[in-house]
């Protein structure tokens, strides 16, 4: 993508003589405390009661992206009457983060999640059953609502929130988990900040970043393109004509979701569900994409399936077994790990210099100094292993539980700034899971393993990380040339109202509606609130032992991981890229594999046969199809929500 010719949304935006606005400005503070808590509650409807759309599961939020395209529109007309009342380009990059930041903690993979977590065990362990005696004890009584006529009322619905004996039981545990929601945040956001400057170094691209930078500093060049609006057109007309097939089932649909086909014999049956779909917003992202990625997605994809039907013809059938598919997925994320340190070694060496000397200064255009980013990482860890051990973890399973919860999160991060993968999920294959599958589940206490199912939000997924978000933000603030301590400043502030508004909307929406009424349809329930439990009683009851098939995956999938980072450093004609390795056991990923493969070879053929001038020329084309079906897609919610439609679940754009 083109880099913009001049610093954007200054001068050019601004009548001569009119200073520009900072980026935090007044009107930016109250749209933002206007925005953050109604997109809560409109998360909350759309994704966790009526389960119609999933705007938080991929990695560029269409509610987002909408806004941020409103707001040129406003620009627009602002020209015309008011050219002085413009959004600067800052203003637009603090709004867009804002959003974004919110709706990262506030969606799917996060705080919905850890809501229905904690309120379904009370629920769950009523007197007299074996889980008030055997599960209970161990559950931190601080951390969860013990008080069972708010909970009562809470799974009832037809009521209301404002009632002290409902909102007051909330009042505790939501302090705590909001406090401990924060020490997250701050933890990554100074990640972010340390590597930030390396991975700038190393010209990754930030795909995803990208798209937002081109909207704010190519506003007129792109939306003059007529391949954007042809791709605009396609991409609005697929979700309005499936939303005239909602409402009038003999109206035509376009069969752009996501669909499984299953072999019926063996061995090709053990390859499980062949996942299709075509979301148009998926070509187009999936467009962004470097072309060694996109080989290596579908190739270890394929490839994986290959490895399963192999295993079957070998008498292995059980899909948590040989040849542990997902486990090896888990090695890739220590190998990918290594690499990044690797990579880092002269950078961190030097930033450990610039933190421990008695000069230490915030260098020039980052986000905060470098001694505040290391002293801020080690601190927010340690603040995390105190909240684990409060409530009952030991020290030792809580430093080995969060350092491995933060490699997983530096690398999905890297994995984002580098190759901007649509959507990443390594489901439940995560920290606990590590923990557990090495040594077994009697090598921890009930008390550790309690905290484990408390930090399932942590481990559930691993696409929902707040680092992802951050990164994006502070490559936003560069391109555009917006201040990154304001950036880092925004990020801290609307991650505090986001928390708090993501709490609000949930309990706000759940005592009007009821999570046993008819009127939600969310896999809550099940996903959220029965498994965590589920398998923490099973685990009390039945310990499993050490898997020593699971610790040679993790060993195979971290040595082939740096084997091919090192043949790709080596070798510039070598065709794998090990991320592709890495994801190949994602099955959010995996249900893209026919945009990724499509447009991997649109773009061979683009390059190959058009060069770079070709490309330049089709891209608006791709941007087209996200802008087209995220704009359409959210009116819909909007019309869904206005006029009580209660739209079949999963018919939206997300799902991923």
């Amino acid at each position: 993508m083109s880099q913009p010719t001049a610093p954007p949304g200054e001068g050019a935006h601004h009548p001569e003589g009119h200073r520009p606005r900072g980026p935090i400005s007044l009107r930016v503070v109250v749209l933002t405390l206007v925005l953050i808590p109604a997109n809560a509650w409109w998360l909350t409807e759309i994704e966790f009661v009526r389960y119609s759309d999933n705007a938080t599961t991929q990695a560029l939020f269409f509610n987002a992206i909408t806004i941020l395209l409103a707001l040129l529109g406003i620009n627009t007309l602002l020209e015309r009457c008011r050219p002085s009342w413009r959004f600067s380009s800052g203003e637009l990059v603090m709004v867009y983060v804002a959003v974004a930041v919110a709706s990262n903690l506030g969606g799917h993979d996060m705080l919905q999640i850890l809501f229905t977590t904690i309120a379904w065990i009370t629920r769950q362990a009523t007197p007299g059953s074996t889980w008030e005696t055997r599960v209970m004890p161990h559950v931190p009584k601080h951390l969860i609502v013990d008080d069972e006529v708010a909970i009562q009322a809470l799974f009832s619905g037809n009521t209301t929130l404002y009632r002290w004996d409902h909102a007051g039981p909330w009042l505790e545990p939501l302090a705590w988990w909001s406090l401990f929601a924060m020490l997250a945040v701050l933890t990554m956001l100074c990640l972010a900040s340390l590597f930030r400057r390396q991975w700038d170094a190393e010209r990754l691209n930030y795909p995803i970043a990208e798209i937002p930078v081109q909207i704010i500093t190519q506003t007129g060049p792109l939306f003059r393109s007529p391949a954007l609006w042809a791709g605009c057109a396609v991409g609005a007309t697929v979700q309005i004509v499936n939303m005239i097939h909602s409402l009038a089932p003999a109206f035509p649909r376009v069969p752009i979701g996501v669909q499984y086909f299953h072999a019926a014999h063996y061995p090709w049956n053990a390859a499980g569900p062949l996942p299709v779909s075509s979301f148009p917003f998926a070509y187009g992202l999936t467009f962004l994409l470097p072309t060694q990625l996109g080989f290596s997605c579908w190739f270890f994809f394929l490839l994986s399936r290959v490895q399963l039907v192999g295993a079957a013809m070998m008498g292995h059938t059980d899909w948590g077994g040989f040849p542990y598919v997902q486990q090896q997925g888990v090695g890739a994320i220590l190998g990918f790990f290594l690499a990044i340190i690797y990579a880092s070694r002269n950078h961190l060496a030097s930033v450990w210099r610039s933190a421990t000397s008695l000069r230490a200064s915030r260098r020039d255009g980052e986000a905060m100094s470098d001694r505040m980013a290391v002293f801020g990482t080690v601190a927010g860890m340690a603040g995390m292993i105190w909240f684990a051990t409060n409530a009952g973890m030991s020290w030792q399973a809580a430093l080995i539980f969060f350092g491995i919860l933060m490699v997983i999160v530096l690398v999905v991060a890297r994995l984002r700034a580098e190759l901007g993968l649509p959507t990443y999920e390594l489901y439940q294959a995560g920290a606990d899971q590590v923990m557990q599958r090495v040594s077994g589940t009697n090598a921890w206490s009930q008390g550790d393993l309690t905290m484990m199912t408390l930090f399932f939000w942590l481990t559930r997924t691993h696409r929902q990380f707040p680092m992802q978000t951050h990164v994006d933000a502070l490559r936003l603030g560069k391109r555009t040339e917006t201040p990154l301590p304001a950036v880092a400043l925004l990020i801290v502030g609307a991650s505090a109202v986001g928390i708090v508004a993501a709490f609000w909307s949930y309990l706000h929406s759940m005592y009007q509606i009821g999570f046993t009424s008819a009127h939600f349809r969310g896999p809550a329930i099940w996903a959220f609130g029965a498994d965590p439990w589920t398998r923490l009683d099973s685990w009390f009851q039945s310990p499993a032992p050490p898997d020593h098939g699971t610790v040679w995956a993790y060993v195979f999938g971290c040595g082939f991981t740096l084997f091919l980072a090192a043949m790709r450093a080596r070798f510039s004609w070598w065709p794998f890229h090990p991320a592709g390795y890495l994801v190949s056991g994602s099955f959010g990923l995996f249900r893209l594999w026919v945009p990724i493969f499509v447009s991997w070879l649109i773009k061979v053929l683009v390059l190959r046969y058009g060069g770079l001038r070709l490309y330049v020329r089709v891209l608006p084309f791709f941007l087209g199809l996200i802008f087209g079906e995220f704009v359409a897609g959210f009116c819909r919610t909007i019309i869904d929500l206005t006029f009580q439609l209660h739209l079949p679940p999963a018919s939206g754009i997300g799902g991923l």
